[in-house]
């Protein structure tokens, strides 16, 4: 219930589970509210670690454009969540994926934002106040001072997996279960452990290393092609997207990632033409339009020189090798 958290934590929650209209289900944990009705559906479940942190789980869908006024405390969050969730944060990104990691710092103070129909908003959020990390033992205060800065200026998507896993790993299934709060605060002791590692890490760094905006935006490029490689997109449609010059991704990109951005590109695509012919029947021509090529010329000519024989060959040196071996 909303008793169950801590008093100061309830800025962060109670303002969203009221204008949605969520009603509060039996919870051994922290606060469980649910809505399932023409409205939309929704599921929001706070837990409080200690008096200065709150974990959250939203997954929130709307039928209609919904505004949300918040008015939460001075705040700093890690969070693993969708696109939609993300854009409503105050985190730059040119390019959010479908499963994000990100850190930032909410100012107290009035908060607005609206929820579109038919968008998926779904989060795994640790919430932590500046008392937190006042109280975190056996830190000397520039390793404080040191993690908070690390987490308010943190590009997106530049935490590890592991943080954003066990972010997810905290989900709201934990809520009736006995073992739920242990679990979660000793998920979030993880959590903290592995971002001061980072953060200390970072903070090592040689200043002759390469920028933080050079590595979000080869970074940025990189994940474009890793989704979008079926698609008709080359080096001057992805520096578009990312507001960039053209020469300017491909030095930062090459400086990054050892290799430009056309040939990264036809790795990925070659690696995946590989892979369709080694574990399907599809036929080159539907290959090589899932990975990218409009024509099937185009496509062999590639295969060719990345691998030294066609994609047919391939397919047969496969089959018997496979053969050979069973």
């Amino acid at each position: 219930m909303i008793s169950d958290v801590s008093s100061n934590l309830h800025t962060f929650f109670v303002p969203q589970m009221e204008q949605l209209g969520m009603k509060e289900q039996p919870s051994r944990h922290g606060s469980l509210s649910m809505r399932d009705d023409e409205f939309g559906r929704g599921l929001l479940w706070a837990h409080s670690i200690g008096k200065n942190c709150l974990y959250t789980f939203h997954e929130v869908n709307v039928n209609e454009q919904t505004r949300l006024v918040e008015f939460p405390d001075d705040y700093v969050c890690v969070t693993s969540m969708t696109a939609c969730s993300a854009r409503l944060c105050p985190a730059q990104s040119r390019y959010l994926q479908e499963r994000n990691i990100l850190s930032f710092r909410q100012k107290g103070g009035a908060v607005s934002f609206d929820l579109m129909p038919n968008e998926r908003y779904r989060s795994y959020t640790l919430c932590m106040t500046p008392n937190f990390f006042d109280e975190l033992p056996g830190l000397t205060d520039s390793e404080r001072e040191t993690l908070v800065s690390y987490l308010c200026s943190c590009d997106t998507n530049t935490h590890s997996r592991e943080i954003g896993d066990a972010l997810e790993s905290m989900g709201h299934s934990w809520a009736m279960s006995a073992g739920g709060a242990c679990f979660c605060e000793g998920r979030m002791k993880e959590i903290v452990a592995r971002l001061l590692d980072d953060a200390v890490k970072a903070s090592n760094d040689d200043p002759r290393e390469p920028s933080t905006e050079e590595k979000r935006l080869a970074r940025e490029a990189q994940m474009m092609i890793d989704a979008r490689y079926a698609e008709n997109i080359t080096l001057q449609s992805i520096a578009n997207e990312l507001f960039v010059g053209r020469t300017r991704l491909c030095e930062v990109f090459r400086e990054q990632m050892g290799l430009c951005v056309a040939e990264y590109l036809r790795d990925v695509r070659m690696d995946e033409a590989r892979k369709l012919l080694e574990t399907t029947d599809l036929k080159a021509a539907e290959i090589s339009r899932l990975v990218g090529y409009a024509h099937q010329s185009s496509f062999t000519d590639a295969f060719r020189r990345q691998f030294g024989i066609t994609p047919s060959q391939w397919r047969d040196n496969d089959v018997q090798s496979k053969v050979a071996s069973s």
